[in-house]
């Protein structure tokens, strides 16, 4: 019988709680995200854009109010370094290793919305307040197994286990052995 090293990449998106923000942000997340959807919906009607961009587009090009995308810019680092400390804490004693290959608060990608869609503007909002992150990491078993799908099987409920009730949502996107 031999332990086997297993690399699983591991994809996910969490959402903070309310009270959690509110004890480690001074500015709220919500009213950021509403006057970032306000404007961006304000920008894309005078240009008659069919589409929603990323925030980095109104970083680059402008639009969009300077001091409103540095909150963003600021809420989202103080949430990614909090969900990172989060993750590492609740998974480092269960997996041999694990790095980070990416943190990113959805709010810096492009809206899965479109202007004229049902509920956009609400959609918008949901999409632009930076409370949302998307993780991709790649996490180390140590099994005796060796079985592909059972790995990836066992790394999504180790996961789920470990991080279940740290956030406010948590859903696992994907988990591949690499």
């Amino acid at each position: 019988m031999s332990l086997n090293f297993s690399n699983q990449a591991v994809s996910l998106k969490v959402r903070l709680s309310e009270q959690v923000i509110d004890r480690h942000i001074p500015a709220s997340p919500y009213i950021v995200g509403e006057e970032l959807a306000r404007q961006i919906n304000d920008y894309v009607r005078e240009h008659e854009l069919g589409y929603y961009p990323a925030i980095d587009f109104f970083i680059e090009n402008g639009g969009i109010e300077k001091d409103l995308l540095d909150a963003a810019s600021n809420i989202s680092w103080v949430i990614t370094s909090m969900v990172r400390e989060e993750i590492t804490t609740r998974l480092r004693p269960v997996f041999a290793s694990l790095k980070f290959d990416s943190l990113l608060t959805t709010a810096f990608t492009i809206p899965p919305v479109r202007p004229g869609q049902n509920n956009a503007y609400q959609r918008l909002v949901e999409h632009y307040t930076p409370d949302q992150v998307k993780i991709n990491l790649t996490a180390t078993l140590l099994q005796k197994e060796s079985n592909t799908q059972d790995m990836e099987q066992l790394t999504r409920h180790l996961v789920c286990r470990w991080l279940k009730n740290r956030f406010e949502e948590l859903e696992i996107t994907a988990v591949q052995t690499v």
